[in-house]
């Protein structure tokens, strides 16, 4: 069985419009849409060191053309975004999201004490390992700030940084553990399926064990990525006893079998 929803979605690069109606070609119940923070010019001034994906639009904008989207693709359409964790930052950030009605946020570390990891950088072996324990310090405090409904990408340092430490896999179960303390899922994204499906293993093993809330998204940028390793992260969970996927509406969450 494959999962028939997909929280993890970005509309900059194409139209909510065309993600939509993929999803529903493609046999999707649910899509939740989650274009990221710094797209929105409310939330952009202290994330201007992030690159643009696209034009920016303001939150009312994103949510007339997400609305709309739902609309024209006779489709269950979620709100979402993909909020920066920045610990300097984020009462900034979190500041310009209130006051409207978000279905999901997701949790993202995308740097580490300044530093964009996904950017190509030399770094020792000592320095590698070093900047896991930070980043997986920063996943908890993130699980921890009552902000977010999941975390997502919680692995996408290996992008850039080979060097595990020892003890990863108690880091990733402190991680799951905290999440379930929490109620805050954590993510099987499909972009870390289809290029490090090994280490999403680990993090479905740790998951398992803690009996972690999961949630499933493709991280589609373009239309063409909608509901991408669905089926492999389907099989990587269901090989791990998990048959029960997450999704949200105004914030509350919802359990589906699949």
């Amino acid at each position: 069985m494959t999962p028939d929803t997909d929280f993890h979605s970005h509309v900059v690069r194409s139209s909510a419009r065309q993600m939509a109606q993929t999803a529903r070609m493609r046999g999707l119940r649910v899509l939740g849409l989650s274009e990221h923070v710094f797209q929105m010019s409310e939330a952009r001034a202290p994330l201007e060191h992030m690159a643009l994906e696209g034009p920016m639009l303001t939150i009312a904008q994103y949510i007339e053309v997400v609305q709309a989207a739902a609309h024209d693709a006779s489709l269950d359409v979620r709100l979402g975004l993909e909020v920066d964790f920045v610990p300097e930052k984020n009462e900034q950030i979190q500041a310009s999201l209130r006051g409207y009605d978000w279905d999901f946020l997701i949790g993202s570390v995308h740097e580490i004490d300044g530093q964009q990891f996904e950017q190509d950088r030399q770094r020792s072996a000592a320095e590698g390992e070093a900047l896991w324990l930070r980043y997986y310090q920063l996943l908890r405090e993130a699980v921890q700030s009552g902000w977010f409904s999941l975390i997502s990408h919680p692995l996408r340092l290996y992008t850039t940084d080979p060097y595990l430490p020892p003890s990863l896999d108690q880091e990733i179960e402190q991680l799951a553990a905290e999440a379930t303390r929490h109620n805050v899922a954590l993510e099987i994204n499909g972009y870390d399926v289809l290029h490090f499906p090994h280490m999403v293993q680990r993090l479905v093993r740790a998951c398992a064990l803690h009996h972690t809330p999961i949630s499933v998204g493709s991280d589609a940028h373009n239309p063409r990525q909608i509901a991408q390793a669905h089926k492999q992260s389907g099989a990587l969970l269901h090989e791990a006893g998990i048959s029960r996927v997450r999704i949200w509406k105004q914030r509350m969450p919802e359990e589906y079998t699949f």
